[in-house]
């Protein structure tokens, strides 16, 4: 009854024809999705790879036939019924796990799987047999084929809508009969599996069930975002593209509203081994700097008005037009959020101005100014603080040392200058962090596996590096060992926690005169580094009042846990905070939450595995 699957391609970027692809090829072919120019086309350069690999017809196609006709309705097949659900593993053939009644619309959340489950029967059989796929729209929009791109990893690219893989079910595996009337004859389909088109058909008058894995994600490429109760319509279709015919046929029959669930930002994080707040405004309001997708490397704002329980993107239309999001780094003065960001041969600035009311969101104010070109580092890192005059320091990864540059409070950026020129060894892993007096404190590791601290005064000048560590680890993995810097104003200290070979993690303190105190480590616990690409220790610290507040990925289990310090050398029994995640990355601040009480609010890749949809916001309560 079936035959070997095939996959439906539309490549707009680059005019290519619609391709069958053959099962022989199915393991390559699954990753490149089905688009329309409605949404971001694979590149061109992807094509070109796809064409030398034998897998896609010449270019040459009109417009016309690069998009999902949509015209008429396909004349010999029928969708008879239609079912959803939101248990992702149900076996295939189980009575339950459904998100709503046979043929009802459905409310989802977004970045969490689902299947579809359609009955279809054909009214005749030619020798040429049937093939069904998807397609989409958002709010009205256009309709767009529904092709793979898998989740949370989507390979090439990163669509609203699109077909992923199950562990549920094998692709190809027969189903039973779970929907519409019994006295249909009936004649078993198969579970689609990673596969955007049913495998070719020839059964006539004869009900058959398939059944798509399938997700809505919140980002998209483009960059583009979806607000919550966004309604998405699907529909079945012939593979020329023509919706099916009869009674569910109109273009409403699958109807799915989307909303987010409480503290869920989606997209993906920013690989940084400094601050992104959240930064917190006058008015209660939350922001957050992170990237859309995993295949769009953009930046984006996000804000929440309700204390972390839901966020949306932020003067979107203005976006900083640099890409490659990988040293960045950020600090706040007063309203504004300055932001630095290293690419392979360069560095940017970028500024965002916090909103002032209810009416006034925010808005990006600079967009990639071009501060240093340099040779590429072995990985980009960049750090930024802000003094008490609004001045900035800038401090960043080169070829083979670091460099410091500063801005002043007028906005004039001056020369870069290399730190340790004629000093061993090769650095990278910057971070700092402003304390009393505008005593900027700096620590940075060494390629050889130590780590240094120092001062930077407020008259520009440096004084002599005291050695942190001798044991962080020659890898670049292990190039950002140590976490976010820690002030305390009163006493003029520095708390500096970094991660050794071991996989602990151990604290010192660093004196304004200089001095650096005995280590202590702070549990037996080994912390993740370089999760998912991140290439920095998966934790993360901040101070409330006299007390330092931790948390971190620990690297067997990958929860998250907490502990805190209340003075030097003592620190608790880290508990567990968030469990049963594959967590990646985390980075937070203390604000207050809607009662106006003192919050460690974080944000947290909960298991995205370098891919997108798993950011999520959790508010710790500080005593």
């Amino acid at each position: 009854m079936v035959e070997p699957s095939a996959i439906l391609v539309y490549l707009p970027g680059c005019s290519l024809q619609r391709t069958i692809i053959p099962q022989a090829m199915k393991p390559v072919s699954s990753l490149i999705a089905s688009w329309t120019d409605k949404t971001l086309a694979l590149p061109c350069g992807i094509a070109l790879l796809c064409t030398a690999m034998g897998l896609l017809a010449a270019c040459g196609a009109t417009p016309e036939a690069r998009r999902p006709s949509g015209v008429g309705v396909s004349p010999d097949i029928e969708l008879l019924a239609f079912r959803l659900r939101s248990d992702f593993d149900v076996d295939l053939n189980a009575d339950s796990g459904w998100a709503a009644g046979e043929n009802e619309a459905a409310r989802l959340a977004y970045d969490s799987p689902f299947r579809l489950r359609v009955q279809v029967r054909a009214n005749a059989a030619p020798p040429a047999g049937y093939q069904l796929g998807l397609q989409y729209r958002w709010q009205g929009s256009d309709w767009s084929a529904v092709g793979v791109s898998d989740f949370p990893y989507p390979a090439f690219a990163t669509p609203f809508v699109s077909v992923v893989t199950t562990g549920a079910y094998a692709h190809g595996a027969e189903t039973e009969r779970l929907l519409g009337p019994a006295d249909i004859e009936w004649d078993e389909a198969a579970g689609l599996n990673r596969a955007a088109m049913t495998p070719v058909w020839r059964a006539a008058g004869e009900a058959l069930e398939w059944e798509w894995p399938l997700v809505v994600r919140r980002f998209a490429d483009g960059p583009a975002f979806a607000e919550d109760d966004a309604v998405f319509d699907l529909r079945v279709v012939d593979a020329a593209g023509r919706p099916l015919s009869g009674p569910l046929s109109g273009p409403n029959n699958i109807r799915l509203t989307l909303s987010a669930p409480h503290g869920h930002l989606g997209g993906t994080f920013v690989e940084t081994p400094g601050r992104l707040g959240p930064y917190q405004s006058a008015q209660g309001h939350l922001y957050f700097i992170m990237e859309p997708t995993e295949t769009d490397n953009r930046f984006m704002m996000v804000k929440s008005t309700d204390f972390g329980a839901s966020w949306r993107e932020i003067d979107g239309g203005n976006r900083p037009r640099a890409d490659d999001l990988e040293g960045v780094a950020s600090a706040r003065f007063g309203n504004v959020i300055h932001i630095l960001h290293q690419v392979s041969r360069g560095v940017y600035y970028h500024a965002f101005e916090m909103g002032a009311g209810v009416n006034d969101p925010g808005r990006w104010l600079v967009d990639s100014e071009r501060l240093a070109d340099h040779e590429e580092p072995p990985t980009q890192y960049a750090d930024l603080v802000a003094r008490s005059d609004g001045s900035l320091v800038a401090v960043f990864s080169g070829p083979n040392k670091l460099a410091v540059q500063f801005r002043t409070p007028q906005g004039a950026w001056g020369q870069p200058q290399e730190i340790d020129t004629d000093t061993g060894p090769d650095l990278s892993g910057p971070v700092m962090v402003t304390g009393r007096n505008d005593v900027i404190t700096l620590a940075y590791t060494g390629r050889d596996g130590s780590g240094f601290a120092r001062h930077l005064r407020p008259d520009g000048s440096f004084t002599p590096r005291q050695l942190l560590s001798t044991s962080l680890g020659t890898d670049d993995p292990e190039n950002g060992a140590i976490l976010p810097l820690v002030d305390f104003p009163v006493s003029g200290e520095t708390a500096i926690v970094y991660r050794q070979l071991d996989g602990r993690l151990y604290e010192k303190r660093f004196t304004e005169a200089g001095e650096l105190s005995a280590p202590v480590r702070i549990s037996d616990f080994q912390v993740t580094t370089d999760a998912v690409d991140s290439e920095q220790a998966g934790a993360d610290i901040v101070r409330h009042g006299t007390s330092l507040h931790l948390i971190f990925i620990e690297e067997n289990t990958r929860s998250i846990y907490y502990s805190r310090s209340d003075r030097l050398s003592e620190w608790s029994v880290p508990e567990t905070i968030i469990e049963g995640i594959d967590a990646g990355w985390l980075r937070g601040s203390v604000h207050t939450s809607g009662s106006g009480n003192p919050v460690y609010g974080f944000v947290y890749d909960a298991g995205s595995r370098g891919g997108s949809g798993f950011n999520r916001y959790f508010a710790l309560p500080l005593q």
